[in-house]
């Protein structure tokens, strides 16, 4: 039996990439990522095109099409949370171009990846909430919900991200957390260690959707760097932009803080990509390219 499956998932793959290549238009993306790794998609074509939307999962995304050197080009970013389950997934692209449309596959393994585990102690206000506190989370959340899911359909973003903060990291992503003796939630994001009044620099270029004052996160930014990527920085000690201000990479943000449910000043940084949150070091670190 395991023979068997081993054969057909090779036989599903050699098919899906053999499909990547269509007529002048192919697809291109790593053959395989590992759990909460994001990843470039490309779609190049040697004649027009107007419209690709990009499926992987449950994430679906309209790539901005640009000419490129005598081609027409279409980049978008996906990526997998720190629970995906390991397997084979398929990317998908559907080409809308001047003579109808077009779908092609690859086949994408995820493969599984070790995460860490941290203990911390916390108030107990932090762990435990009263029904006002839950009443106070359940509405940031939804303002959360809400910012990150009105999309940007212009692609702001060029593939470099840039450090927000000079500091170490203290938490990596994917982190099992475990406060007050509780289990919660996988870490989705990285801890940068920095001292108060440390300013924090946007990652790339992008709209500032969302600002505030929130019980675990603190003070908060979210810029929306287009096609579904959003950063957030958590914890802040003060916050030097408005909803709406368009920033440059580099520009910045606030400073450096102790706010919501922390243990000492640090930023929280997080990268979420079409509403899931993913590693995003290797694309802070450049191990990650277009």
């Amino acid at each position: 039996m395991f023979i068997f499956r081993a054969a057909l998932c090779l036989l599903l793959m050699l098919l899906t990439m053999t499909s990547a290549v269509w007529a002048g238009v192919r697809l291109e993306c790593p053959d395989k990522v590992s759990q909460g790794e994001p990843f470039y998609v490309r779609v190049v074509s040697d004649e027009p095109v107007e419209i690709v939307r990009l499926f992987w999962g449950p994430m679906t995304v309209d790539a901005t099409v640009r000419s490129e050197a005598g081609a027409w080009v279409a980049l978008a970013m996906l990526g997998t949370g720190s629970m995906a389950k390991p397997g084979i997934g398929q990317v998908k692209a559907s080409i809308q171009g001047s003579d109808g449309p077009r779908e092609l596959t690859r086949a994408v393994r995820i493969t599984s990846r070790k995460f860490a585990e941290q203990r911390l102690k916390v108030a107990k206000k932090m762990v435990n909430l009263s029904q006002a506190q839950l009443d106070r989370h359940y509405r940031e959340k939804a303002r959360v919900k809400k910012a990150m899911a009105d999309i940007s359909p212009e692609r702001f973003w060029n593939g470099q991200f840039l450090r927000p903060i000079p500091g170490g990291i203290s938490s990596t992503y994917g982190l099992r957390r475990i406060f007050n003796g509780e289990p919660r939630k996988p870490h989705a994001g990285v801890d940068f260690r920095g001292k108060k009044g440390t300013p924090i620099k946007a990652v790339a270029p992008g709209e500032v959707v969302l600002t505030g004052s929130h019980y675990f996160s603190g003070n908060v930014v979210y810029v929306d760097h287009g096609l579904g990527v959003v950063s957030v920085y958590c914890h802040l000690s003060a916050i030097d932009v408005a909803e709406g201000q368009f920033v440059s990479a580099g520009q910045v943000l606030g400073k450096v803080g102790s706010t919501g449910r922390v243990t000492g000043p640090h930023l929280h940084f997080g990268l979420s990509v079409l509403g899931q949150y993913v590693d995003p070091m290797p694309l802070i670190e450049g191990r990650i390219t277009p």
